[in-house]
Parts: C-alpha cells; structure tokens; sequence
C-alpha cells in the first residue's frame, strides 16, 4: 500500500508530521479530519523518496511509456509470471521516476492487487489509456498483447509529437536569429558608423536618419525595451496557465494561418486513433470518449469532446455530435459515419488515424518549406536596409571628396 507523508495543524495551532499508509491521498485527508486537523501538505512516497519531488526532475515522456509496453509485452510473452515480469522491468528502464512508481505497482500486486488497480493509484502518471487497455487486457487474458498495441499506439504519437514540435521549433529558432542579427546591428555596427556622418556634417538621406534614430534609441533603452519582452511573456504564460487562458490560446491555435491546419491534423490523428484503439478492446463509446479527450492536447478540443460525450449518452449517436463540434475535417466525420452504419468503426477510425498521420507529415513540411523562405526574405530586407542606410551618405561622402 502506498505510503504518504503529511503535515497537519491541530486545533492549537501545533503542527503534526507523520506518515499513513493509505490507498489513495482521499484516505489520508478523511483521515486527518477525523482527528479535527487541518492538513497543510500531503505527498506520497516510494521507497523513502517523494514521487512529486523525483517528478520535479524527471518526467515519464511517452517514449518512455512505449519502450515500458514494448519490454512489457515482449517478456511477458516468454512466459514470465507478471511480478517476476515487473522485478525485471524495474531493472532494465532508465527512467527513475518510472522506475520508483513500478516497485510500487510491484508491491500492490503482490499483494493482491490487479495489475490495472495498481497502476491506477498513480493514475497521474500513467496515461488513462494504458490504464484502461490494461484492464481489458485482464479481463480478456490477452494482457501482453494489449501492451504490444499499445506500445505501437505510444510510438506513433511519439512520432506525431516529435514532428509537431520540430515544425513549430524551427520557424522560431529563425526568428530568434533574425531578433539577436537586428539587435547586434543596430547596437554594435551602426553606432562605429553615426561619429562618421556627423562629423561629415552632410545632410543625411531619410533612411540613414531612420536607421541613426532606431539606433540610439536601442541603444538608450535597450535594457528596457528587452525588460518589457520578458515581462510581457512572464504575464502570456501566467494567463495561458489558468484555465480560461489556456482555453482561449487553444482555440486560437486551431484558427492561425498555417499552425492552425497542422494542428486540427494533429487532434485529428489523435482523436482516431485513440478512439479506434478504445473501442477495438471493447471499452464503451462514452469512457473511450472521455479518455480520448484527455489525450488531445488542447483544452478547446477536450471541451468539444465532453459536449460529444453527452450527446452520445443521449442516444444520438456519434457521428451528428462529431459533426456539431466543428472541430474536425469532413473526411473524419465521413469516416464516423461509414463506420456507423456499416459497424465497423473502430477499423474506420484507424483508416483515418493512418491518413492523418500522414497528413500531418507533409503539413509540416509543407510549413518548413514556408515559413523559412519568409523569414529569410524579412532578414534579407532588414539587413539590406541597414547596409543602404549606411551606404548612401557613404556615397555622398566620397562625391563630396572627389569634387574637392
């Protein structure tokens, strides 16, 4: 059973620390209240570390999940008991937080605990998919080859989340650069140039003034200007923390030009394949709904995903609540519908995940190939203003002299 540790206050104000061995964090609280304390602090601890403060420094990716399932699945195939499965598991993966929680799910096991109900008691860690495919696995005693699908599940999202983060990466890598080229320019280069053309005394072309102005500027209120950037980002990522802001950012994304065409492909490959994954192992319509929200990655399409929910709860099916959420191209919503009317959803979904996947390939190529040219020309014009800027009184300078 898993133990936490806890701080309480009494009705003296006096503080109490100790340690409960509980199920879950809800019986150390019912706990705590019926002694009349005020709990301050709660956390669960595995083998003399906090889970929550391992968890600071190490975190289980999904690549971690996939490579846990593909070894999972592969000894128990062997034919190895499942603790003695779990010993050696804990033995072979390098992820630590990992690591500690399935010495756990290894001790609740052996003491009676399903594999599912063990794994559920951190169900903060595990994806609700694994979870639940687990569980299924159980029932049907296919265990190892639940983990087998859902090993190949977690390495194409893998996959699908690598290619979305290096198409959003690399267009802001660019305009870093292009950012750090303007600063050093008009910071460290056009100021050697401004002590010249004063001390010419010649009358300066518009764009020199321009550029002269732009410089002493930056370079005046440089510090500032960079003080309120970084204020001004602290605050963007303050308010898409909460809820309400992260919501509203969500959905703006799914409406930006370019990012937002790569991201509806990316929630729709998700949603199919997760969804068909469910429904194939015999989970019902309504958990694998609510699971496969959870696993979208936009709070905006989680949201759509619960109003879906309660429409198929009320017996209209899935396609008319699937088309009322506007949140997915046509050809999913075809699919829902084919899939429906023939009972072959699940593998109607898969079709769909496979497209998409696919889809969201060359969405990002398509972006790189886009976004880079565009960047490119925005620095090539700033660099070329900057270089006429400081060429024109240049030229003049030289007529001057060749006059004399």
């Amino acid at each position: 059973m898993p133990k936490f540790q806890y701080r309480a206050q009494n009705m003296s104000g006096k503080l109490i620390e100790g340690v409960y061995d509980a199920p879950n964090q809800q019986a150390v609280i019912d706990m705590i209240r019926q002694k009349s304390f005020y709990h301050l602090d709660i956390k669960e601890i595995v083998e003399g570390k906090d889970i929550k403060e391992i968890g600071a420094l190490s975190k289980i990716g999904i690549k971690d999940i996939a490579i846990f399932c593909r070894q999972f699945s592969s000894i128990l195939k062997a034919g190895v008991p499942l603790v003695q499965c779990l010993g050696m598991l804990g033995e072979q993966l390098e992820n630590k937080l990992l690591k500690n929680i399935l010495k756990n799910v290894c001790e609740e096991v052996q003491k009676g605990s399903s594999l599912s109900q063990a794994m559920s008691l951190h169900e903060n860690k595990f994806p609700p998919l694994l979870i639940n495919m687990i569980a299924a696995g159980e029932i049907s005693g296919t265990l190892d080859n639940s983990l087998e699908v859902m090993s190949e599940h977690f390495e194409k999202d893998h996959k699908l989340q690598s290619k979305v983060k290096s198409a959003m990466i690399y267009p802001i890598m660019l305009i870093i650069v292009m950012i750090a080229v303007v600063w050093l320019l008009l910071v460290m280069v056009v100021p050697t140039f401004i002590g010249m053309f004063e001390a010419a005394g010649a009358e300066l072309p518009a764009p020199t003034k321009i550029l002269i102005a732009m410089s002493k500027f930056m370079q005046n209120n440089g510090m500032f200007v960079f003080g309120i950037i970084v204020i001004a980002a602290i605050l963007i990522k303050i308010y898409i923390s909460g809820e309400e802001g992260r919501r509203f950012f969500h959905k703006k994304l799914l409406t930006m030009p370019l990012i937002g065409n790569l991201q509806t492909k990316t929630i729709s490959a998700r949603f199919s394949r997760t969804l068909a994954t469910l429904m194939s192992t015999g989970v019902s319509i309504t958990e694998a709904l609510k699971i496969t929200g959870r696993v979208l990655g936009n709070t905006y399409a989680k949201e759509c995903m619960k109003e879906v929910e309660e429409q198929v709860k009320q017996g209209k099916g899935l396609y008319l609540p699937v088309k009322a959420s506007g949140l997915f191209p046509s050809m999913v919503e075809n699919m829902v519908m084919l899939g429906e009317e023939s009972g072959t959803l699940d593998s109607m979904l898969h079709k769909a995940a496979d497209f998409y996947e696919d889809e969201v390939d060359r969405a990002v190529q398509n972006l790189t190939s886009m976004m880079e040219p565009i960047i490119i020309i925005v620095l090539g014009l700033v660099v070329g203003f900057v270089v006429l800027a400081i060429a024109l009184p240049m030229f003049d300078m030289m007529s001057l002299a060749g006059q004399v």
